[in-house]
């Protein structure tokens, strides 16, 4: 059978694939698009009416707080218990603040059980108390019993003011619950108007609210609320839920404000939608075949001009598979093709890299233990420590004899520490104080020590073998070169969020103007080196040695280990 290229497969896939995509959408579009249109219109319009409900169910809020936290004010209480001229001033004083706090309260009125009024509209003030209490508003009030009342679609109670506005009142109650009077505050519509107004549900929609006896709360065209013959023709969309109306003209969406008997009513235009099915449907049939067109030619041309560097690019990786792993691609052609011949060489350089790490590493680790080795079983201070015990023993000291054996005996247990490379920082310190201690015996007073350890840091995990040779190297290095009494001293603490551990002698000291690298060649050979790349390998970066020298005075060592 015969194997068409990879450049013939692609152009027909693709024309293929693009034909009959174009055929089946260009098909079926037409009858699914009205569906996709009217189901977005309507998502649009239920989404726009719920939020604008919550908004409006916010706004409420707002008021009844406003009201409430009025009602329940000591200085309304104490007007309405005792209505004396002092306390009138300061309750107009208060009313006047709170309506100073929002652009859209209108006024505010107090009518009290005894018969006064107090209003910051004059022409209320005009009106009687007895006249007040006769309204509708405060009777509900007083059923409602200390609970916020909304009054929608109410003229504001002046006669001079001709604003509609949305009144909220509530009763005012004292320490036992007792009526004392009615709070009223009337809200202007300007709120609810600008945002109402602004909503886009197509080119003739609009949105109005009415309530539970479908009194009209809210409607964009004034005159509703006196002409019935436009509010009878809003009764459709009034008893139509959520669907369809004027012949599928109009899309009407209806959402019950929570903690209200105010309905939100959206009613969507759908004028245009046929309009627009038709030119979706040819400006997408014309727009696919001119892209499948266009398309079809400029594949051709990628294609062609792809097809040599992916030749190329697999001849490469069939040559380094075969083992010319010097060998890496041209990184020609397309971009993409640049990109990825380039990115394939960056990971054969770093194959190479990785290859001569891990090789690096592998002899870094065989040095490692084999200095570890030499560390623990060091044939030179096996002899001369056994020579130390021979003296004594010849000597008839068989106390000391007995001391340094059980501290020769410690301290190669602790350096092989039951195989495990990592020991507790107590172990390690506890084996340099049985060398110390066996080294004490051999040179007398020529050596004195001290250790200072910090308990709190005693389960710290390190390498084992990392403080005995700088210890060794301190005392062979240091106290041995010099005729006064050598002093070595091991401290832990606790320093800038590391755990420091030094080792200090004052021995002859040197100049340190090397690097730390070279300066641990000079003091101590490959083996103090060794000890500074183990940890770094185990504490990484953070971890640093620091050497602090002065020459024929001291040498201190010190290690910090990140506690994080």
């Amino acid at each position: 059978m015969k194997r068409f290229s990879l450049f013939v497969q692609l152009v027909v896939y693709v024309a293929v694939t693009m034909l009959l995509l174009l055929g089946i959408v260009g098909a079926g579009y037409y009858y699914k698009s009205a569906d996709v249109i009217r189901e977005t219109t309507e998502q649009s319009t239920q989404h726009t009416i719920s939020q604008s409900g919550q908004f409006v169910q916010s706004y409420l809020e707002k008021l009844k707080e406003t009201t409430s936290s009025l009602a329940n004010h000591e200085l309304v209480k104490t007007y309405a218990e005792d209505a004396t001229v002092e306390n009138e001033r300061a309750l107009r004083k208060l009313l006047g603040t709170i309506l100073s706090t929002d652009r859209d309260l209108v006024s505010a009125v107090l009518v009290t059980k005894s018969g006064h009024l107090v209003s910051t509209d004059e022409a209320v003030s005009m009106k009687t108390s007895s006249d007040m209490m006769k309204e509708a508003w405060y009777q509900a009030a007083i059923h409602e019993h200390a609970m916020p009342v909304v009054t929608p679609a109410r003229q504001n109670l002046s006669e001079a003011n001709e604003k509609w506005v949305v009144s909220v009142t509530q009763e005012v109650v004292d320490s036992k619950g007792d009526n004392l009077a009615v709070v009223r505050l009337d809200i202007a519509y300007d709120t609810l108007t600008a945002y109402l107004d602004s909503l886009q549900l197509g080119e003739k929609g609009f949105t109005f609210i009415v309530n539970s006896n479908h009194e009209f709360v809210y409607h964009p065209k004034k005159s509703v609320y006196s002409s019935s013959e436009e509010m009878k023709a809003l009764e459709p969309y009034i008893q139509e839920k959520n669907g369809y109306v004027d012949q599928d003209s109009s899309y009407v969406y209806q959402y019950q404000i929570p903690q209200s008997d105010w309905v939100m009513i959206g009613v969507s235009s759908m004028e245009n939608l046929h309009q627009l099915q038709g030119q979706v449907l040819t400006s997408f049939v014309g727009t696919g075949l001119v892209a499948l067109g266009i398309c079809l030619l400029g594949i051709w041309f990628i294609l062609r001009h792809w097809i040599k560097p992916l030749r190329n690019l697999q001849e490469t990786i069939l040559a380094i598979g075969n083992g010319n792993a010097s060998l890496r691609a041209n990184e020609q052609g397309a971009p993409e093709l640049v990109d990825l011949a380039h990115q394939f060489n960056r990971m054969l350089d770093q194959i190479d890299k990785l290859m001569l790490a891990v090789k690096e590493e592998e002899q870094n680790v065989r040095k490692y233990e084999l200095q570890a080795l030499s560390s623990q079983i060091n044939p030179h201070f096996l002899y001369n420590t056994l020579d130390t015990i021979v003296w004594m023993a010849e000597f008839n000291n068989s106390e000391k004899v007995v001391e340094v054996t059980k501290s020769l005996a410690k301290y190669f247990r602790l350096a092989l520490n039951q195989g495990n490379e990592q020991i507790a920082l107590k172990d390690e310190i506890d084996h340099v104080r049985q060398y110390l201690f066996i080294q004490k015996q051999r040179y007398g007073y020529k050596l004195t020590y001290e250790i200072e350890e910090d308990t709190r840091f005693d389960d710290f995990q390190l390498p084992k073998l990392v403080l005995q040779p700088l210890v060794e190297n301190a005392i062979y290095h240091g106290i041995k070169e010099i005729k006064e009494q050598g002093l070595v001293r091991v401290s832990v603490e606790e320093r800038a969020g590391f755990l420091v551990v030094s080792i200090y002698d004052n021995g002859r000291g040197f100049i340190a103007h090397d690097t730390t690298e070279n300066l641990l060649v000079k003091l101590g050979g490959v083996g103090l080196k060794n000890v500074d790349q183990r940890l770094r390998l185990q504490f990484g970066q953070d971890y640093h040695m620091e050497i602090d020298s002065k020459q024929g005075s001291h040498t201190r060592i010190s290690l910090s280990f990140p506690m994080a």
